[in-house]
């Protein structure tokens, strides 16, 4: 009896391996196409700029591009008018109802450093030599260490003049060729798949105008991450606190008696007591958070000074006591100096942590095994999609490796083989969420 038993496990497992073969092949057959498609994406600027009301030319161009490559797979999609582009896959599974699986990425780049006109130069089978670029900028071991791991491989960098844009086009490339190979292979099980690009992640802005009913999935995941393996599980949460000192108009020579009151003085004393020397960034690391008076500006015709500040932190009591001590110097401020201070306090995002389904990272963890990638699981001192996903509605999901390396940077170049694991990663992730079914799910939403 215990041998007949045994048959449908064995039975199982040769099938379950039998599947996975011909995902690994399937896989093997999009390679080449990724990274031309890579190029054609770096080479569309879509710097995000927070001085607009909601994006750039470029970010429109990027977006219509994406938008009509995406819909001629024939899935559901929507472009929305604030550019966001949804997919909604319905399941092909019969008898049976799988929860549903969120996958997102940006397509905007930094303003922090150019990105358009971008020259990206493909570097294959890599010598390990250093790597010159134009201005002086030299990518080399010392560096970046991880680029020893590239010995042989193909690289992308860009000329030295601007940013390569791999965060997160990378990402997006992943996505497009995740949708390129459904689309193709049509009896590939999958249950329901809800797909979002967004805009304006580099500004902190990618879930400001998300739509629930197009993107609320079971199980999140975010292609914007580094290195081979690399997962975000945890990360900074954030909040921008923008503190006005209204002054009063006036002769300043007649103060006394006209009532004039400088904003300055108290702009100045509010970041002596809100943010002292040991609370600011370089006395911060690891799990610790900050606060950072982050740049003022001055309104000359209604005697203004608004302070900007930055907190960020793991631990949302260390967050409380940050903005606690904000506004009872604005406070103490306000009445010793007889000017008025208003403090307004703005979410921009929020711990994944604090929102992710346990066995989310279970999920992951078999998709990338079976991808042969090792999961290096790390809390991230920044803030994601998903994180902001979270701040805006709630729910969480983990940032997944793309092969991104030096984001921002003139330095930024890309691991080829890294971004073709992260797409057999989400591949995988396909087939896991496809094997749940919806009672299992631990935590409804």
């Amino acid at each position: 009896m215990k041998k007949l038993l045994a048959w449908p496990i064995i039975a199982a497992f040769f099938l379950s391996a039998s599947m996975a073969f011909a995902q690994g092949k399937i896989a093997d057959k999009y390679r080449a196409g990724m990274l031309p498609r890579f190029l054609s994406y770096v080479q569309i600027g879509s710097m995000s700029d927070n001085s607009v009301e909601w994006m750039t030319p470029g970010q429109e161009k990027m977006a219509e591009v994406l938008y009509n490559e995406i819909k001629a797979f024939g899935f559901p999609t929507h472009f929305s008018k604030d550019k966001y582009i949804y997919v909604n896959i319905p399941s092909n599974l019969k008898n049976r109802q799988a929860p549903v699986l969120g996958i997102s990425a940006h397509y905007d780049t930094t303003p922090d450093i150019i990105g358009n006109g971008v020259k990206p130069q493909v570097i294959k089978n890599y010598n390990g030599q250093a790597i010159t670029l134009k201005n002086g900028h030299v990518i080399n071991f010392m560096s970046d260490p991880y680029l020893k791991n590239m010995l042989g491989k193909t690289i992308v960098t860009s000329d030295g003049t601007t940013n390569l844009g791999a965060d997160d086009k990378a990402g997006v490339t992943i996505v497009v060729t995740l949708l390129q190979t459904l689309a193709e292979n049509p009896k590939m099980p999958h249950g329901p798949i809800h797909i979002v690009l967004t805009p304006n992640e580099d500004v902190g802005r990618s879930a400001e105008r998300l739509e629930l009913k197009y993107y609320h999935p079971d199980y999140a995941y975010d292609f914007d991450g580094g290195v081979n393996g690399e997962v975000v599980v945890a990360n900074f949460s954030a909040d921008r606190v923008v503190a006005t000192v209204q002054g009063v108009n006036g002769h300043q020579s007649y103060a006394a008696e006209n009532g004039y009151r400088n904003s300055a003085k108290a702009a100045g004393d509010l970041i002596a007591k809100a943010a002292p020397s040991a609370n600011l960034p370089n006395n911060s690391r690891g799990e610790q958070g900050y606060v950072e008076p982050h740049h003022i500006e001055y309104d000359p015709v209604k005697n203004t000074h608004s302070v900007d500040f930055r907190l960020r932190y793991f631990d949302q009591e260390e967050g409380k006591r940050y903005l606690e001590n904000i506004k009872q110097a604005a406070d103490s401020l306000s009445k010793a100096l007889d000017v008025a201070i208003k403090v307004q306090v703005i979410k921009q995002y929020e711990n994944v942590a604090y929102g992710v389904k346990p066995e989310a990272l279970s999920i992951l963890s078999a998709a990338m095994k079976e991808a042969g990638v090792t999961p290096d699981t790390k809390k991230e001192r920044a803030g994601t999609t998903s994180a902001m996903i979270m701040a805006k509605h709630g729910f969480g999901g983990y940032t997944v490796f793309t092969g991104q390396n030096n984001p921002h940077a003139f330095t930024e170049w890309l691991s080829e083989e890294d971004m073709f694991k992260a797409y057999k990663v989400a591949l995988n992730l396909v087939k896991q969420v496809a094997q749940k079914q919806v009672a299992q799910l631990k935590v409804s939403k």
